[in-house]
């Protein structure tokens, strides 16, 4: 996470920015592992396009 976080700032990024993408990469993987929470996001992402759209 060190190496990560110093290569990035080397490159230009903040390190706010690199934690936020670390802490969000994190979180999402955490939801993909719980069983049967996207497909009711998918569902209601879905009717807000749809709503959107219409």
């Amino acid at each position: 996470m060190r190496a990560l976080l110093g290569d990035a700032q080397v490159a230009g990024c903040t390190k706010e920015s690199v934690l936020a993408v670390i802490i969000a990469v994190a979180e999402n993987t955490n939801l993909a592992m719980l069983p049967n929470v996207l497909r009711p996001l998918e569902t209601e992402l879905r009717k807000l396009m749809k709503e959107r759209d219409d």
